[in-house]
């Protein structure tokens, strides 16, 4: 059985939820990512922050003509978040994304149950075309 742990990403790029989304924004193209965990003040996982959430902000930011500088992560980021023990199969993983319609699970440390990384869709779908993550 293939883990989740031998395909996520370890130690990903994370936010603080009290962040403005335009110091985010450069991110996602100087990382080439699609997903950033969101964290409080005390470093605990509290959402997800995806590429797309961003996208819709700048788009109705455009449509409604405000400026979006003083927005901040904790009002776009995705809530709840999904996340699973890295010993958990990479098919469950596949499973609650398509269940849930979600592209990225938090992954957790079984025994200190703190985030060690994530598993994206893309993750698995490089896994399941052959390629290493």
């Amino acid at each position: 059985m293939i883990t989740i742990a031998e395909l996520m990403t370890r130690d990903p790029i994370t936010v603080r939820e009290d962040q403005k989304i335009l110091e985010v924004v450069p991110l996602y193209k100087e990382k080439n990512i699609h997903h950033i965990p969101v964290v409080d003040k005390q470093g605990e996982v509290i959402g997800m922050l995806s590429a797309k959430d961003v996208e819709n902000f700048v788009t109705v930011t455009r449509i409604i003509e405000e400026e979006g500088s003083d927005v901040l992560v904790q009002e776009i980021m995705t809530q709840p978040i999904f996340s699973f023990f890295e010993d958990v199969s990479v098919q469950q993983a596949a499973l609650a994304m398509v269940d849930n319609r979600i592209h990225a699970i938090v992954v957790a440390d079984k025994n200190t149950e703190k985030m060690i990384g994530i598993i994206t869709s893309t993750d698995l779908l490089k896994y399941l075309a052959g390629q290493k993550p």
